[in-house]
């Protein structure tokens, strides 16, 4: 998630907003607009050079902002991006004051012409619409002349290297260019660096780029395009305010360093002066101290060295493996190698059926080159090497206990692809979901070897000798879930295969008890220092800290006494559906998968998992003092243990077969007959559990307040209604 914050240093805004809106390009172009659409998930761009400037934004997580609509000048020309090729659909050309933002910057970039002359590339919608503007139009294209036309319009998806470079010319020479792409879309599609993207490189020079971010809406109907937007999130605006020695507020630092950070990783390699001018600005700030730690963190109270070090961090993210150096903070965190550790070579055959990463055993130093080689179409697999498995990022949290972002993932474009990592990590080979299903062999040179325990692969005494390999980072593989720790917790196991069969099975069990479509790759967990959100979030990885709950993972012993809530509510997470995840279910139902865990696979009491509904009188009391209080509907969704007493109730009422039932009725459920808003949600659990359980569920429903239609109600009036033993006593 990209995020940034809103400006809020007034005397700096002053001083950049005034050179920033010399010719008040945003209120030429937002005459008569107060809002526009938001197509589909829109993107978000790069503004990075004096001159560029964001002209509506849309909100980028922790209350940031990131462009949506952006203008730059280009030689003696104009440009207009827009995050989404969706703006020049007819839809959204007529949603809100799209259109009329549209026809402003057509006007505007063709140099004020009330009446320009636009070459349409692509899409077709365009010339119908701005013709309608009064605009003259026709079908334009970059293999033929573009003399005579004062602006062109083009999504460049499909654009070559020199079809781009012919666009970019005509702007150059004092051209208008209104274009618009989805970065995430084209990333996502192709799993390459936005850096390579060929739309970017049409724009070099403008200071704008296409970025893998996304942008949410700031209006019901899509964006608002009023409002004071920072300076800083032009990039070359953050640089120069660092460079005249100006100490960045904790927002402005926010905003600046995500510009800096997008821009890094959007622009092409030919735009060498941004990336100079960054690393001017870093060689200024050598004197802070560039290493979080858990003892000396840095926090919002010293902004100067959150700068530094987030600076220091995008510029090592965005550096070709070719300059990649080692961090100073990555021998903290997640690591360094022993200086005399061996650099080994290895082959690997990776089954391109199973997606996503693909474990090797293999570590990559900080700043050192590993080289991957392949067969010759390697490259048309769309695979990639991923180094390090903390992918959380940190930017939006007011302290970091390490280096806000680490992971990297390099594309294998070619039969040779070299990768570095400024921070280090373990090394995947990273299979997309759609790779054909055949085995592809690959070699790795230049890495370490890390412990690697493969279920029905490492013997028992294997592993004595593998678990002393010398990477920082170990993996304990079992068929359906892998976990990565450090290599000094997983070295204190003896053999391993009981610990991950044991985890095998908790997987395997909300599989099934979810009625899971078949596993294609395992789940994994890893632990790390600090993460994004939460005590331990769900996701790809499922991210955990390193304490405790890491340690008695690791404890077979301890795990069939005591369980571990916190990992099988995770997992219960990656195993949900939203088909029966209502709004205030979603810490319920996962928590449901959880319980069944307790109940029949460790054969605990099913209530052991949390104290929140441990004991029955427990239980009762909670569920009283609601009911006393009219069962309001809103308490309910926001206390999810007071939810999941109501899922308790069914269990103790009717146990865990109608839960299966219903949970595998929903996964072969067509398209057409699945809930699509929350009302039918409830409605389609209530009948369906009621239908599998013989009875009618809706007094019990209504007493708990949870709404249902009354059209629902009457469809299992057949059925004799049923409430819990003591549910209409009074409290």
């Amino acid at each position: 998630m990209r995020r940034s914050c809103p400006w809020v240093a007034a005397g700096i805004l002053l001083g950049l907003a005034s050179a920033a809106r010399a010719d008040d390009v945003r209120g030429i172009l937002l005459e008569g607009v107060k809002e526009v659409a938001a197509p589909g998930a829109p993107g978000s761009l790069a503004v990075c050079a004096p001159g560029a400037e964001a002209i509506v934004v849309g909100e980028a997580g922790a209350g940031g902002r990131a462009a949506v609509v952006a203008a730059g000048k280009l030689g003696r020309g104009r440009v207009v991006a827009f995050a989404h090729d969706g703006y020049f659909s007819e839809e959204h050309l007529a949603t809100a004051d799209t259109g009329r933002l549209v026809a402003n910057a057509a006007r505007w970039a063709s140099g004020g012409k009330k009446a320009p002359k636009v070459g349409v590339i692509r899409p077709e919608s365009m010339a119908k619409f701005l013709g309608a503007e009064g605009m003259t139009t026709a079908k334009a294209s970059p293999q033929e002349s573009l003399d005579g036309f004062d602006v062109l319009v083009v999504t460049p998806y499909d654009l070559s290297p020199r079809h781009a470079d012919r666009i970019r010319s005509f702007v150059r020479s004092g051209g208008g260019l209104l274009a618009a792409a989805t970065g995430w879309g084209w990333q996502q599609g192709s799993r390459a660096p936005m850096s390579t993207f060929v739309g970017n490189r049409m724009l070099a020079g403008s200071g704008l780029a296409w970025t893998d971010g996304f942008a949410g809406r700031t209006a019901p109907g899509g964006f608002s395009a009023g409002g004071a937007i920072s300076p800083l999130l032009n990039a070359s605006a953050a640089l120069d305010a660092l460079k005249a020695g100006r100490e960045p507020g904790a927002d402005d630092f926010a905003a600046g360093i995500e510009a800096v950070l997008l821009a890094l990783r959007s622009l092409p390699p030919s735009e060498s002066k941004f990336r100079g001018d960054v690393a001017k600005a870093l060689k200024g700030l050598r004197g802070a101290d560039l290493v979080p730690t858990e003892k000396s963190r840095a926090d919002v109270k010293d902004m100067r060295r959150r700068f530094a070090i987030g600076l220091e961090t995008a510029v090592a993210l965005a550096a070709p493996a070719d300059e990649a150096r080692a961090l100073p903070a990555a021998a903290d965190f997640p690591g360094a190698v022993d200086p005399k550790a061996k650099r080994v070579t290895r082959k690997a055959t990776v089954d391109l059926s199973v997606p996503r990463w693909h474990g090797l055993g293999l570590y990559a130093p900080p700043g050192g080159k590993v080289v991957v080689t392949g067969p010759k179409d390697v490259g048309s697999l769309k695979l990639g090497v991923q180094v390090g498995c903390h992918t959380d990022r940190l930017w939006h949290l007011d302290s970091w206990e390490r280096l806000p972002e680490i992971a990297r993932r390099f594309p294998i474009e070619g039969a040779r692809t070299v990768v570095a990592s400024a921070m280090g990590g373990m090394i995947y080979i990273d299979v997309p979901d759609d790779a054909p299903h055949r085995k592809v062999e690959l070699t790795i040179a230049g890495a370490v070897e890390a412990p690697l325990f493969r279920l029905g692969e490492t013997t028992a005494a294997d592993w004595k000798t593998i678990r002393d390999r010398p990477a920082p980072w170990a993996e304990l593989a079992g068929k359906n879930l892998i976990f990565t720790v450090p290599s000094a917790l997983a070295r204190r196991l003896d053999d391993p295969e009981p610990l991950m069969k044991f985890w095998d099975d908790v997987v395997a069990d909300q599989d099934a008890t979810a009625s899971s479509p078949p596993r294609r790759s395992p789940e994994r967990i890893a632990v790390d220092r600090q993460i994004s959100a939460g005590y331990m979030h769900s996701g790809y990885p499922i991210m955990g800290p390193i304490d405790a709950s890491a340690t008695t993972a690791l404890d077979l012993a301890k795990l069939k006494a005591e369980g571990s809530w916190g990992y099988f509510h995770e997992l219960g997470h990656n195993h949900q559906e939203g088909e029966w995840t209502f709004d205030g279910t979603g810490e319920v139902t996962n928590n449901v998968l959880a319980v069944h865990v307790f109940d029949r696979l460790l054969k605990l009491p099913f209530d052991s998992g949390h104290e929140a509904i441990r004991g029955k009188d427990l239980r009762e009391k909670r569920i009283r003092e609601h009911l006393s209080k009219g069962a309001p509907f809103d308490a309910w969704k926001s206390d999810p243990f007071l939810a999941l007493m109501m899922y308790l109730q069914l269990y103790e009422g009717f146990g865990w077969e109608p839960f299966e039932k219903v949970f595998a009725e929903y996964s072969k459920l067509p398209r057409d007959e699945r809930p699509k808003d929350d009302d039918a949600r409830r409605d389609q659990w209530m009948v369906r559990f009621s239908r599998a359980v013989g009875k009618d569920l809706g007094p019990f429903f209504q007493t708990w307040g949870v709404p249902t239609s009354q059209a629902a109600r009457d469809s299992i009036k057949d059925l004799p209604p049923w409430s819990p033993p003591g549910m209409d006593a009074k409290p």
